[in-house]
């Protein structure tokens, strides 16, 4: 089987932003009873935080880089939501030529995200 139709929607699509999260996480997954909004919410940002490991291939989701440096993308750590807050971001559009895949980039220093890729 090349595809899984099933699959629509279980994921977040990164370019809805808080839009997808919250319909998909908050609203369907972790809508059990017994668990108020802002107890899903913080779920949310814990599955968020395993993006501190590994990165984006475009030939997987469509996106490229690393989410931390090459270093810290092997190490569970908090590197990821230090370079979120300590670091300026601009928009990347198109990612790999595709209109319908952007993302942020680092744009107060040189990235040495893209050498390890």
């Amino acid at each position: 089987m090349d595809q899984c139709p099933l699959n629509v929607g279980l994921m977040p699509n990164p370019e809805n932003s808080c839009t997808d999260l919250e319909e998909i996480f908050v609203n369907h997954i972790f809508n059990t009873k017994g668990l108020c909004r802002t107890k899903r919410w913080r779920m949310i940002a814990a599955i968020n935080g395993a993006h501190t490991l590994g990165s984006a291939k475009v030939e997987n989701s469509g996106y490229k880089g690393f989410w931390s440096d090459p270093v810290n993308s092997g190490v569970f750590n908090n590197d990821y939501m230090r370079n979120i807050v300590a670091h300026g971001w601009g928009p990347d559009r198109a990612v790999n030529g595709n209109p319908k895949k952007n993302q942020w980039k680092l744009i107060d220093r040189s990235s040495d995200h893209d050498k390890s890729e």
